[in-house]
């Protein structure tokens, strides 16, 4: 069984919008959601990260409204809401609202005026999945409003406006890594991503040998609760105490120096930072090398920092993790961590392609058998980024 194995694009979504507005839409947007393959709580650390888009995506129809107020619908078969445009400045209910209010509103702080909109929204992005449904959707809209506008607003520059929206509308403290593979992914490529900077490099992912696994833990969360950000605050503690801008700047030594004064809780976060992104340089580094094995390697460790230092994985997990090293095909699969801020949501792993969709229902079979839970998985390759897919 698929994640989300519903079609969408263009021609799916006209129909719909037509149906609910009584015109076309003028502007038709899309933006993946992503799979982070390694680097896990390092981007707000201005560390490294190597996620890759998904071609599961988020579509926004969009069109001037004829009432002079926003006429928004969050999904098909969804109700409308109606917003006076002057409403939008500041965070609302629905709650979804407010990843369209904040684009909006950023959009606006950079002279960018957008009119009062009919929109219909369309994803295939599971959300609570930790695949960056929030991040599809903010990055879509930006793609949707700049087109309508006619302004120039650059892949990094939409990256940056979804963040804003998160800190501002959202109050999810993220980092920047979510809107930016978003926004700048390319078929057929990982990419990796210094966010000290937010320079980057595409990896090629073209080996047909080798697919990536996403298998839903069907446990659901809320980055907006509190566990994010109190980790963060842990980063930003250990920062201080090591006398660092950020904890790009630490390295192992500085941590073992200071462990004491630390205390065991920010040790244990700020070493998972720090070898978190020593992990995603020898994941790139064998990626390019086709060196799978080793891929795995960095994997395995990265999940069982996140897990024993981080603490932001959970039991069922951790269960589906360690189901790739036992079930009969174990073999087939390079290595497998959790994926996304964490707290539920899914496992991503390398597996041989030839034996991939039997390594998928092996590990729901057994995933079912343990716990009793019935989920679903995603067999895929790296996607495109954001993208207008019709302007009229």
């Amino acid at each position: 069984m698929d994640l989300e194995e519903r079609e969408i694009s263009a021609e799916t979504i006209t129909p719909y919008f037509e149906e609910y507005f009584g015109h076309k839409p003028t502007v038709i947007s899309a933006s993946p959601g992503r799979v982070n393959l390694i680097g896990e709580h390092t981007d707000y650390n201005e560390g490294f990260v190597m996620p890759m888009a998904l071609n599961n995506i988020n579509v926004i129809a969009i069109a001037p409204s004829p009432t002079g107020k926003h006429r928004w619908i969050g999904g098909i078969g969804e109700e409308m809401i109606e917003l006076d445009p002057a409403e939008t400045d500041k965070p609302g209910e629905p709650f979804w609202t407010n990843y369209v209010r904040g684009v909006i509103t950023m959009l606006g702080r950079r002279g960018i005026s957008v009119p009062a909109v009919d929109m219909l929204i369309d994803s295939n992005v599971p959300r609570g999945g930790g695949l960056s449904s929030s991040a599809a959707f903010e990055v879509s809209a930006c793609t949707a409003f700049a087109a309508l506008c006619g302004a120039d607003v650059t892949p990094t520059d939409r990256a940056l406006i979804g963040q804003a929206t998160e800190h501002e509308f959202v109050n999810v403290p993220c980092g920047i890594m979510d809107q930016f593979i978003s926004a700048n992914g390319r078929k057929d490529h990982a990419l990796m991503l210094d966010c000290k900077d937010l320079s980057y490099k595409l990896v090629p992912m073209t080996d047909p040998t080798v697919s990536v696994l996403v298998i839903d833990s069907a446990v659901k969360h809320s980055l907006a609760d509190g566990g994010y950000a109190a980790r963060r605050k842990n980063c930003e503690d250990a920062c201080t105490i090591l006398g660092v801008s950020s904890l790009r700047g630490a390295t192992l030594e500085m941590l073992e120096a200071k462990k004491a004064e630390l205390g065991d809780l920010c040790y244990r976060r700020a070493r998972h930072v720090i070898g978190e992104n020593l992990r995603v340089a020898a994941f790139a580094e064998a990626v390019a090398a086709g060196d799978w094995n080793a891929a795995g390697v960095a994997m395995r460790g990265s999940h069982a920092s996140l897990r024993d230092d981080f603490e932001v994985s959970c039991a069922e997990v951790d269960t589906l993790v360690s189901l790739a090293d036992s079930i009969p095909s174990a073999a087939s699969v390079y290595g497998a961590r959790m994926t996304g801020g964490g707290f539920g949501g899914c496992i991503v792993a390398l597996v041989k392609s030839d034996d991939v969709q039997q390594v998928a229902e092996e590990m729901i079979e057994a995933y079912r058998n343990a716990l009793g839970i019935e989920t679903a998985y995603l067999i895929t390759r790296p996607g495109e980024g954001a993208r207008v897919l019709y302007q009229a």
